[in-house]
């Protein structure tokens, strides 16, 4: 293993990050946050916590939510990725 480390985001960032990229994706597609919920199989509740970036987003969750937003799930990490370089 190298010995350049990389220093990772902080927890509220990563949550921010994937907050906006959530809901940058759902508004491109005009979608609501409870059609999201639904197509995803999560609860409404859940999806705007998300969205407010107050729960952490699980590996199964993102994938269920890039499904339904019609990307892959690494489309959903690098949109979240380039939201943490600004």
């Amino acid at each position: 293993m190298q010995s350049s480390r990389v220093k990772p985001p902080t927890q509220k960032d990563l949550r921010r990050a994937f907050a906006t990229a959530i809901e940058e994706r759902r508004s491109e597609l005009s979608v609501s946050q409870e059609k999201l919920a639904e197509a995803a199989d999560l609860s409404l509740s859940y999806v705007s916590l998300l969205e407010r970036g107050q729960r952490n987003l699980t590996v199964f969750s993102a994938a269920k939510l890039a499904a339904a937003l019609g990307i892959q799930t690494s489309q959903l990490v690098m949109r979240a990725e380039a939201k943490l370089k600004k």
